[in-house]
């Protein structure tokens, strides 16, 4: 049941809009719909929800305060462009929590989940070898099919290590990234081939998952870090070149489609809902 509280006039109102303000901005700040730079009008924000513009101006001042939205003297609210700094805290973040779980997750891991990080690990393999054959225009759908199953191959891992806590920070932290990791930018734009970039990644991913599968804590951390270490150096190459990009009509500089957006948001979900062990 919705809780109300009353008004200066006495009419009851859902003490919830702002939070239900706040929570469809966010929304739209991790899946990509409000981009780096883009306006946030209270007005029009408030008749896409359906409420008035003053809980969805507290909203935005909460976003202020938790730095995802920046506030201009006489402009108004607009979604605040990481910088290359923030960019690469955010990348350790990652990779510090990722390779401490990872050792627990070698520990912890049941039959079962040690067949679905094969069957991600398997569905990375044949996109490999799609991307080798694939034509430009096909690229686009295959980095997608990519994006899912190595989200899934991650969030598996950290779910297993069984702190539900580190999943959803990594979940959580990836907003800010994904304000223009939903570009899909392709690697040859720093001259490397993308059936190498992918076969490299593959075979990092293997890696991780062999010394899981041996249940070698040590050894899953060291693959874990050198993951970490090469998508560090390709988000901040990512990062610069699409600083640099002026060829916004390039296909593979396009957005992801809001659908592809929605089955990140559901994978992540997945995880973060589903308890350890199961």
């Amino acid at each position: 049941m919705e809780h109300f509280e009353p008004t200066q006039e006495g009419a009851p109102r859902p003490a919830s809009l702002k939070h239900r303000a706040y929570q469809h901005i966010r929304r739209q700040l991790i899946d990509g719909s409000l981009g780096e730079g883009a306006h946030l009008s209270p007005v029009e924000l408030g008749k896409e929800i359906g409420v008035s513009h003053i809980p969805v101006r507290e909203a935005i001042t909460q976003l202020v305060s938790e730095g995802l939205v920046v506030q201009i003297a006489r402009q108004g609210a607009f979604v605040r462009r990481i910088r290359r700094r923030e960019l690469l805290e955010l990348i350790d973040l990652r990779g510090m929590l990722e390779a401490a779980a990872v050792v627990k997750a070698a520990r912890r891991i049941k039959p079962a989940e040690l067949e679905n990080l094969q069957d991600y690990l398997g569905a990375l393999e044949a996109l490999v070898d799609r991307f080798r054959a694939g034509r430009d225009e096909d690229m686009v759908p295959l980095m997608g099919e990519w994006m899912l199953a190595d989200l899934a191959f991650h969030m598996l891992l950290l779910r297993v290590a069984g702190n539900r806590q580190v999943v959803k920070v990594i979940a959580d932290k990836q907003i800010m990234i994904q304000m223009f990791r939903h570009r899909t930018d392709a690697p040859e734009a720093w001259n490397r081939p993308l059936s190498t970039y992918y076969r490299d990644n593959y075979e990092l991913h293997r890696d991780i998952a062999e010394a899981v599968g041996r249940r070698d804590g040590a050894a899953a951390r060291r693959a874990m870090a050198a993951h970490m270490t090469h998508a560090r150096a390709n988000m901040l190459a990512r990062f610069d070149w699409l600083r640099r990009q002026k060829n916004a009509g390039d296909p593979l500089a396009r957005d992801f489609p809001e659908s592809m957006r929605q089955l990140v948001q559901e994978v992540q979900q997945r995880f973060i809902k589903e308890p350890p062990g199961k």
